[in-house]
């Protein structure tokens, strides 16, 4: 048995530092489009679908408003072949983590986090 969620969980719970790769960025859900795709915007306002792997499913919940890491990096090679989804969520960020990434920097200009 594969310890997927178990580790997702547990690095939930330590509350590990967010730090963004090459093709990652923060964005935010819009609204929910069926069971594993989520139609996300990032700080300029574009729109685009992301997949959410089965690794997350019954594991988090996410809802609209939230924010989440995808990985874009064939962003535009899938939107030239007419591929509707885009990216793919890699992380889950949850409001510890907002706040950290804000204070840090990293957070983009563009998109506004409301206090909860």
């Amino acid at each position: 048995m594969k310890a997927g969620r178990k580790n997702l969980r547990r690095a939930w719970q330590e509350g590990t530092a967010v730090t963004l790769a090459e093709n990652e960025s923060i964005m935010q859900v819009v609204t929910l489009r069926g069971s594993n795709l989520i139609e996300v915007t990032d700080g300029e306002g574009v729109k685009s679908l992301a997949l959410i792997p089965a690794k997350f499913q019954k594991c988090f919940w996410i809802k609209n408003g939230n924010f989440v890491v995808v990985d874009a990096s064939g962003r535009d090679e899938a939107l030239e072949s007419g591929s509707k989804i885009a990216c793919v969520v890699s992380r889950v960020l949850f409001h510890d983590q907002v706040r950290a990434l804000q204070k840090s920097g990293e957070w983009p200009n563009n998109l506004f986090c409301v206090p909860c």
